[in-house]
């Protein structure tokens, strides 16, 4: 039966009580000689015993306690080890696969295939409620806008267009062309500077970071969970790992564009 923390405590402090009383007691006794006297001592004695061991038993229980929590702990980091392995280990081949592609029709359709594949992985791998993972592609102009791409995840789909010229577009753009990032684990409460809230994203915690492979900009991967805490500054390592191989996936296609640009 588990005792509760609080009872223990109890009990402990009254074996030690009740030891130290019949101890003294057992004392009082022995200067007599009276029938009870052998009685007093071994029941002191055996008290005295307890007393020792209770506090002993409550450290033993509680290293057991302390072990079983960091084994736990080790568990549990194994495990999503292997999730995130298993996960990452297709989208890896298939970077391959684009790599190794023999003419450009096939590079674009494995291309094309990929970003799905690390956009679900964003949206299925972090633990928040109803996690949403976003690919925004930067559109061209004059102002230079990011505009919702892709997406995975819960189902409505992301509908701002973030500006340059605006605060948040201005944000965005900075994090970007600064390989930066934000995140806010409650964004009506700490949003970050010029962010609006959920009033208007209809989520309450994300992470954006930029998709870019070495000076080339291809947009912003955001990550949005529809409760506090569900997106915390602790997914942003592994929204960055997704991030390059967004960005990886997409360079292929820039350099196709590239060489279509030369031919025409």
């Amino acid at each position: 039966m588990r005792i509760p923390p609080r009872r223990r405590i109890y009990i402990t402090t009254g074996v030690g009580v009740a030891s130290v009383a019949l101890v003294a007691v057992s004392g009082a006794e022995a200067g007599n000689d009276g029938s009870l006297r052998p009685w007093w001592i071994a029941l002191g004695i055996v008290m005295s015993i307890v007393g020792a061991a209770v506090p002993g038993y409550e450290q033993i229980r509680k290293e057991r306690q302390r072990k079983s929590a960091e084994q736990a702990a080790i568990d549990a980091a194994v495990e999503m080890r292997v999730t995130i392995n298993d996960a990452l280990d297709p989208i890896v081949r298939q970077l391959g696969r684009i790599a190794t592609a023999g003419n450009r029709q096939e590079r674009g359709n494995l291309r094309e295939a990929t970003v799905p594949m690390i956009l679900d992985s964003a949206a299925h791998l972090i633990k928040g409620h109803r996690v949403r993972a976003s690919l925004f592609r930067i559109a061209e102009g004059r102002p230079r806008r990011l505009e919702p791409s892709q997406y995975a995840g819960r189902a409505d789909a992301p509908v701002t267009v973030f500006k340059e010229g605006t605060t948040d577009g201005d944000l965005v753009f900075a994090m970007i062309r600064n390989n930066e990032h934000l995140q806010s684990s409650d964004v009506d409460r700490h949003p970050p500077a010029g962010w609006h809230g959920s009033a208007e994203h209809g989520y309450r915690s994300f992470v954006a970071v930029p998709v870019v492979a070495g000076q080339t900009a291809y947009g912003m991967l955001t990550v949005d969970a529809m409760n506090v805490g569900g997106v915390s500054s602790s997914e942003v390592p592994f929204v960055r790992l997704l991030a390059g191989l967004l960005a990886a996936a997409l360079a292929y296609g820039a350099a196709d564009e590239g060489f279509r640009r030369l031919v025409h």
